[in-house]
C-alpha cells in the first residue's frame, strides 16, 4: 500500500473514475448519505467543492485499488463548513490561508485510518496550513480522543440527517498532538468515515 497525493487536474481519468466510485461506496452506498444530485458519472460520488483547488489524498494497495482518500481545501476557498455546515460554528466558519478544511475522509482497512490522517495532515501543512477544520459525528470524535489528536470545538453538537454532528479545529502539525492512547483500531461497528 502507498499514498499519493493529487489535484484534479492531475489525475487521470481512470483515476478520477476510481475516486468517485470509492467515494459513492463509502458514503452514499456504506453510510446511507442523502447526497444532492451532481453532473457525474453513475455511481459516483463528487460535490460543487471537488474544484481545482482541492488537493486529495489517496491510499492505495498493492491492486491498484483506491482503500483510503481525504479531501484537502483552503478555507479562502468556499468550503463545507461554511456553505453547509456554519450552524456548527459558533462564530463565522474560519477563512484564513492557514487554516484548510479535511472532508471525505474514509478508508476500507480500519488500520490504514490514522496512517492517512497523519499523512493528510503533513501534505496540508507543506501546503502551508498551521491548523485543519472539518465536521465530525460522535464515533470519530471518540477516535481522535483515543489516538491522541488535541482539537477544540468550534460550536455545540448540531444534528444533521438525524446525527449529531461537531465542527473542529485542530493543528495541522502532529507533533502538536499527544500520543496515543490506546490501539488505533476500528470494529466493524464503528464506520471509518467523517461526517462530510
Amino acid at each position: 500500500m502507498h499514498m499519493e497525493e493529487h489535484t484534479l487536474s492531475e489525475m487521470s481519468d481512470e483515476l478520477k473514475l476510481m475516486l468517485g466510485r470509492f467515494r459513492y461506496e463509502q458514503f452514499v452506498e456504506k453510510l446511507g448519505w442523502r447526497l444532492p444530485a451532481h453532473p457525474h458519472p453513475g455511481l459516483c460520488e463528487w460535490d460543487q467543492y471537488d474544484t481545482e483547488q482541492a488537493r486529495y489524498v489517496l491510499a492505495i494497495n498493492q491492486r491498484g485499488a483506491i482503500v483510503g482518500c481525504s479531501r484537502l481545501i483552503p478555507s479562502t476557498f468556499p468550503t463545507l463548513l461554511e456553505g453547509v455546515f456554519s450552524q456548527t460554528c459558533s462564530g463565522t466558519p474560519p477563512r484564513d490561508p492557514a487554516v484548510w478544511e479535511m472532508t471525505r475522509f474514509t478508508t476500507n482497512e480500519p488500520q490504514l485510518a490514522m496512517p492517512l490522517f497523519w499523512r493528510s495532515l503533513r501534505i496540508a501543512s507543506q501546503a502551508g496550513a498551521d491548523s485543519i477544520v472539518g465536521v465530525v459525528n460522535r464515533t470519530m470524535e471518540r477516535y481522535y480522543q483515543i489516538n491522541g489528536v488535541h482539537y477544540q470545538r468550534l460550536g455545540p453538537p448540531a444534528v444533521h440527517q438525524n446525527e449529531k454532528i461537531i465542527a473542529i479545529q485542530l493543528s495541522a502539525h502532529r507533533e502538536h498532538h499527544r500520543h496515543a492512547l490506546a490501539s488505533a483500531t476500528f470494529t466493524r461497528s464503528l464506520p471509518l468515515q467523517e461526517i462530510a
